[in-house]
């Protein structure tokens, strides 16, 4: 019994704390604590997504001519990621991106997959 009360005084210490005082070490082991939510896509998802060839003075969408997450200009005949929302991406840049984020990084639209229901 003396295990479970200190296991439970243990976890109510936990739950009087306020993240924006801690040190990264102590937001690590609360996360060990509480555990962790993944909010991306899985692999599988993001290789999914379709993408298309960027065209110099193209409308492609309406999208910009650079990537918003390295700013680097897209290429003539480039294969870029192309969202549900219809913007654009470099493959490597977004799929980093939604490893841990679901939504668009320019209007925050949930990432949807052809075939699935929104």
């Amino acid at each position: 019994m003396k295990l479970l009360t200190n296991h439970v005084i243990v976890q109510d210490a936990w739950e009087d704390v306020d993240p924006d005082e801690l040190s990264y070490e102590e937001l690590l082991a609360l996360g060990e604590v509480v555990g962790t939510e993944s909010r991306g896509l899985s692999t599988d998802t993001i290789a999914g997504l379709p993408s298309v060839n960027y065209k110099t003075g193209g409308d492609q969408h309406g999208s910009n001519d650079s990537c918003v997450i390295c700013r680097v200009d897209y290429e003539d005949g480039e294969s870029l990621t192309v969202l549900s929302c219809k913007h654009l991406y470099h493959p490597e840049c977004i799929n980093n991106w939604l490893k841990i984020n679901k939504v668009c990084p320019v209007c925050s639209t949930e990432v949807s997959t052809p075939g699935s229901s929104m």
